[in-house]
């Protein structure tokens, strides 16, 4: 029989059997633990990954390209409702863009739809042809000759069946995306149920080993809830942005739709009564006005893309004060006074009246929030504009403020809080059916960050808003005018307005010029107080009247002065508003000038030493004053034979002639035969056929070298107008850069500049 002893020894050796088999069995669910984890997080890393990489981005491609396949449907139907050269233009602008669109989707499923790349070579094949039959269909609905039976069959037969074709296998492709996406849910989830499996065996084994798995296990669920809950968010973000675009559509479509109308509708109707010029010329402003409001719609589509894509530059160029102001207020007046607003510029202390800037985004920047003011605010209510310049650490800088003010219908505090945020805009009953985009405020928020500045807004339903944007820009002296010139020094000047910040700004600029400056805040005050100088025999050399103020107007306010003391004294009168409709009047009462709010500096000098000093007001100054033709030879270049006929009659009404080149390549040789200064300017489109704009200005120039004959200036007319193409333009040597459509304003300062 065994002893004792040799039982203990096979009892410890049957606990250290025991113990080991434990320890192994627990080394095994420990390994097996770390196994089956370590599979998991690599599994679910790897499908992440795996659909991150293609599935999902190729489901994105996919929806774009369907909506840029429904978009080509819808607009190839257009004809069959309406057709003529604007809307074969249209459509060929539009095709353009869904081309460039579909070109770059379908070239991104076709590198990245490994899973099935069969279908997307057919898918991009089918486009080709597609894009091909689209191209023979826009010239069929420009050719007159072709009927709309024709296109519309030719539509219904041809395009219309691979646009279905493409959309199914589109669709097919989105959909096998779709499951690879749903099937990294499903290896995820199975994942984790696998997971919690092998844990739930652990804590059976030993509280320890338990304890530190469910760390872990802690651990990598939170990676995965996280994970989840960036898939969701992505998720939501996606569908957001889907319903923004949506709605943006409709908006577009809309705002869009609404001036195409008028401009159809209008065009009609000035055909119809081509015996009634007033008629005519009536529907002609009303289709210039649409025709702007269209381009602004288009211009801010562009300009919101340029942000996006963050291609948007500035410019830095020298440019005017009172150039840019004056240039703002010609265009926004006339919207205040339609709509029967009280409308006023400011300019507090501006030191420096040339600066360096992007003059056309600040005038962009100002449009937009005055647009807005104009738009939102209702007759008999103001809006107010003031512009001042601030003293900044950063050296060489000075920060121009502009505020915004009006007394409009204010907006909600909800909805300060995405007032910049793209395709946002306040649903009330107010607004809800002013045109508009949504963009106009996020693109003013972007071009005034770009530009190192600030914008605020401060709003109340009923009361108003008022914006407020501070831009750093560098002033430089300017060199045309000497201000410091003493010759107003002494003299007495009375400035009679009712807006006290004109009378402290006016008073202040005076100051500086050694001018007794004096204020007066009423008509009735302005008379008593030419009186008592008169009386006192210390007239005044000069006085400056506002026309519209409250009670006793500017006119009237001189015809009474006129009464108490003569004609001897010079009276000077100044308006934000076009005066031309009361020129008459004014002279008949015994204006002596007149001058355009807001005071600049150099306008006031100006004026007064011209009334003052020189005895006569300068022609610049004088309403009416007739401006001589300008004369000269210009080459256009420019292969549209409507654009061309456009800009000849443009050109030609502000006095120089014109001879045509249809391309770039006729340019050249025009410019090689013709004898040496016969052509004082080249207007030069850049997209032509056989030679475009810049290799026709390059050879232009290099024909001059090579001759030694002396330059003629060159200027861009191009419908590329984003700041990238003016920059290449005068890359290319041009001298100028002019965008489409043409602003007459614009076309005689080029002529001027160039042609005398």
């Amino acid at each position: 029989m065994p002893s004792s002893a040799d039982l203990n020894r096979r009892a410890s050796v049957r606990s250290d059997i025991l113990s080991r088999l434990t320890a192994v069995i627990l080394a095994l669910f420990l390994l097996a633990f770390f196994g089956v984890t370590l599979n998991n997080t690599v599994t679910i890393n790897g499908q992440v990954q795996t659909v991150r990489q293609g599935p999902y981005p190729v489901s994105v491609a996919a929806g774009r390209v369907e909506t840029l396949l429904v978009q080509l449907r819808t607009i190839s139907e257009r004809p069959a409702y309406v057709r003529n050269a604007e809307v074969a233009q249209s459509l060929r602008s539009s095709f353009q863009g869904i081309d460039a669109g579909l070109a770059a989707q379908l070239d991104f499923i076709a590198d990245n739809h490994v899973s099935d790349p069969s279908a997307a070579e057919e898918l991009s094949e089918g486009y080709r042809e597609l894009a091909g039959d689209v191209r023979y269909y826009l010239g069929m609905v420009s050719n007159p000759a072709i009927s709309d039976e024709a296109i519309r069959a030719y539509a219904e037969g041809t395009i219309f069946p691979q646009i279905e074709n493409l959309l199914a296998i589109d669709i097919a492709i989105l959909d096998e995306s779709t499951d690879a996406v749903d099937a990294m849910y499903t290896t995820v989830t199975a994942a984790g149920h696998q997971t919690l499996i092998v844990s739930c065996a652990l804590m059976a084994a030993v509280v320890f080993s338990l304890t530190v798995y469910l760390t872990i296990l802690r651990r990598k669920s939170d990676r995965e809830n996280q994970l989840r809950e960036s898939l969701e968010e992505a998720l939501e973000l996606a569908q957001s942005a889907n319903a923004a675009k949506s709605s943006f559509l409709s908006n577009m479509s809309h705002d869009i739709r609404t001036p195409m109308n008028a401009i159809v509708g209008l065009t009609a109707i000035a055909d119809s009564h081509l015996d009634d010029p007033i008629r005519v010329k009536e529907c002609l402003a009303r289709i210039a006005t649409s025709s702007r409001h269209l381009l602004g719609l288009i211009n801010d589509v562009l300009d919101m893309g340029k942000i996006e894509s963050g291609k948007m530059s500035l410019n830095e160029d020298p440019f005017s004060f009172p150039d840019l102001i004056g240039e703002f207020v010609t265009i926004v007046q006339p919207q205040a006074k339609a709509k029967k607003l009280h409308f006023d510029v400011v300019v507090g202390n501006i030191a420096s009246e040339m600066v360096i800037g992007d003059a056309m985004r600040v005038n962009q920047v100002l449009m937009n929030l005055a647009g807005n003011a104009v738009k939102y605010t209702e007759e008999g209510d103001s809006v107010r504009i003031s512009v001042t310049e601030e003293p900044t650490l950063r050296p060489g800088y000075s920060n121009y403020r502009f505020v915004v003010h009006d007394t409009g219908i204010g907006m909600e505090p909800e909805f300060l809080e995405h007032i910049f945020d793209p395709f946002e805009r306040e649903g009330n009953e107010k607004t809800r059916f002013t045109e508009g985009t949504g963009l106009g405020m996020a693109i003013t928020k972007n071009i005034v960050d770009l530009m190192g500045g600030t914008i605020t807004v401060e709003s109340q339903p009923g009361v108003g808003s008022t914006f407020t944007v501070i831009v750093p820009m560098r002033p430089i002296a300017d060199d045309e005018e000497d201000l410091s010139d003493d010759c107003l020094e002494g003299l007495r000047v009375l400035v009679v307005d009712d807006d006290r910040d004109v009378l402290e700004n006016t008073r202040a600029v005076l100051r500086g010029f050694g001018v007794r400056g004096e204020c007066s805040a009423s008509g009735l005050e302005a008379v008593a107080l030419t009186k008592a100088a008169h009386e006192e025999r210390d007239d005044y050399r000069a006085v400056i009247v506002d026309w519209i103020m409250p009670g006793m107007d500017g006119l009237a306010t001189i015809r009474q002065i006129r009464r108490e003391v003569g004609d001897a004294m010079p009276i000077v009168l100044m308006s934000a508003y076009d005066w031309t409709e009361i020129e008459e009047e004014a002279r008949e009462v015994g204006v002596s000038a007149f001058v355009s709010k807001p005071l600049f500096r150099s306008r006031l000098f100006h004026v007064l030493r011209s009334v003052c000093v020189d005895g006569a007001p300068e022609e610049a100054l004088v309403a009416g004053s007739s401006r001589r033709p300008v004369s000269g030879r210009v080459l256009l270049v420019e292969d549209n034979e409507l654009n061309r006929e456009i800009a000849t009659e443009l050109i030609e009404q502000l006095g120089a002639s014109v001879e045509c080149a249809c391309d770039g390549q006729e340019a050249v040789d025009m410019a090689a035969r013709a004898e040496e200064g016969r052509y004082q300017l080249i207007f030069m489109d850049w997209q032509m056929p056989r030679m475009d704009g810049i290799e026709a200005t390059e050879a232009i120039i290099a024909q001059e070298r090579e001759a030694g004959r002396a330059h003629v200036p060159i200027v861009a007319m191009t419908a590329n107008a984003f700041n990238e193409d003016r920059s290449r333009a005068l890359a290319a040597g041009m001298d100028g850069f002019m965008a489409k459509p043409i602003n007459l304003a614009e076309l005689e300062r080029n002529l001027r500049e160039y042609l005398g």
